[in-house]
């Protein structure tokens, strides 16, 4: 009787952590249209205008934290040639529809952007950057004739946690914020190993992991588009190609995909991506990567599907490391990561050789700095994904760094609270450094 009731438990506990990640998986990949960062301040400010009654707009004053201003400085607004976070600012004030999450400026028109412009040009939006401000940090209050409203958004992208309307003539008290039970829960990954993650790929029914079908659609339908980029980075990889001067294998199948995906996207398509942990380059990086090499080698959808499961989760888990944003690249240092992980599962590798290309990328492109969003990220993408699958490779082959070379650790955790530690505090002067120089320009 005891054994039994030992084996219910056990089967209890096991369906219960499935169920736990299973929610990692679909809170944390979703689709987006356009860079994240400019459409998180988009949507703060829908949401400020959406619990407005006035009849006239006075201003909007945005505050944004560095990486977030960094990230937003460059990149181009979907369907428009508008970039940056004062046009997003005021498509959000003009279209937003908050209910669309990360979507929340999609179907912009031609009269949007019209008036947008004309917005733009009364100077009623105003976007500074507060370099007080730690971790991803937004603030907007919308000015109207009737009243004043506020609206904060804190560490996550879309995670708005203070919306206050007063009359005009008042004054918004400082508003101080607390340690939240919602930053608990966004480490509460890190209670997981990597064992528990390919148990889970392993075990969980595919008709569960059906939802991942969409991203693997959604991501090449961009990618598809970013093939017709001329003189982009895919298409030029493309001719290499052609040309012979480089070889068409899952590496640099890879490679095209995710850049051209990436390059698309930056550029200012209208066609959303599937994110993954609140990016929408980590999620064609993810989905892409796996997706070539899945596709290369001719393997079933069923590896494919649990490979994106994999690789999410260990993104997911760096990410709890090294922060929504940092002065990393987290093509690379996260979603790049990951997917050097999936690529081993895909290929029928094991766990020490998934660790190994994990010690393969970790000691090696960990480094790549995040110089802010634009086109030129497509680069980015195609480096880390590229490595990523050679990295795999590589473990595969048994060429495994070795797992205390500098800042490796033999364990999981260690090895990602190392990478964590070096962005914060160890980049913070690297961070200021590139937001100087940009800023100079």
């Amino acid at each position: 009787m005891n054994d039994i009731s030992s084996t219910n438990r056990e089967g209890f506990l096991v369906e219960k952590s499935q169920r736990v990640l299973l929610d990692f998986l679909k809170e944390g990949i979703v689709p987006a249209t356009g860079c994240t960062e400019p459409i998180a301040v988009a949507y703060a400010v829908a949401r400020a205008r959406k619990e407005s009654q006035g009849k006239e707009l006075e201003r909007i004053e945005v505050q944004v934290d560095s990486n977030l201003y960094k990230n937003g400085l460059m990149v181009t607004i979907p369907g428009t040639s508008e970039k940056g976070l004062l046009p997003a600012a005021a498509f959000g004030f003009l279209a937003g529809k908050t209910e669309k999450g990360f979507r929340v400026i999609e179907g912009l028109t031609e009269k949007d952007i019209r008036d947008a412009q004309l917005l733009l040009a009364q100077n009623k939006i105003q976007v500074t950057l507060n370099q007080e401000y730690i971790g991803l940090h937004i603030e907007v209050i919308l000015f109207t004739d009737l009243e004043k409203i506020r609206v904060i958004t804190k560490d996550r992208h879309l995670n708005i946690i203070n919306v206050e309307k007063i009359p005009k003539d008042e004054h918004f008290k400082p508003f101080i914020i607390k340690d939240t039970k919602k930053k608990d829960s966004d480490k509460k990954i890190q209670e997981y190993s990597l064992e528990d993650f390919l148990n889970f790929s392993n075990d969980i029914s595919l008709k569960e992991l059906s939802f991942l079908e969409e991203g693997i659609t959604m991501n090449m339908t961009i990618a598809r588009e970013g093939l017709t980029i001329e003189h982009g980075v895919s298409t030029s990889l493309t001719e290499l190609i052609k040309d012979e001067l480089i070889s068409d294998n899952m590496a640099t199948r890879a490679q095209v995909l995710c850049a051209a995906a990436s390059e698309a996207r930056m550029a200012g398509s209208r066609f959303p991506v599937m994110s993954v942990a609140g990016s929408g380059n980590h999620g064609i990086t993810v989905f892409l990567t796996n997706y070539a090499v899945a596709e290369k080698e001719s393997l079933p959808r069923e590896s494919l599907l649990r490979s994106l499961a994999l690789t999410s989760l260990i993104t997911f888990f760096i990410k709890s490391y090294t922060g929504t944003l940092s002065a990393m690249c987290g093509c690379g240092v996260a979603a790049g990561i990951g997917a050097s992980a999936g690529v081993v599962y895909l290929l029928g590798g094991n766990k020490e050789q998934i660790m190994g290309a994990l010690f393969n990328m970790v000691g090696s492109i960990s480094g790549v700095i995040c110089d802010g969003a634009k086109e030129g990220c497509a680069y980015k993408l195609a480096l880390a994904s590229g490595w990523a699958v050679q990295s795999a490779l590589l473990s595969w082959k048994g060429a495994i760094i070795h797992n205390t070379d500098g800042i490796a650790a033999p364990g999981f955790k260690q090895l990602f609270q190392n990478l964590g530690y070096l962005c914060d505090p160890g980049m913070i002067a690297t961070d200021k450094a590139i937001l100087d120089i940009m800023l100079k320009k």
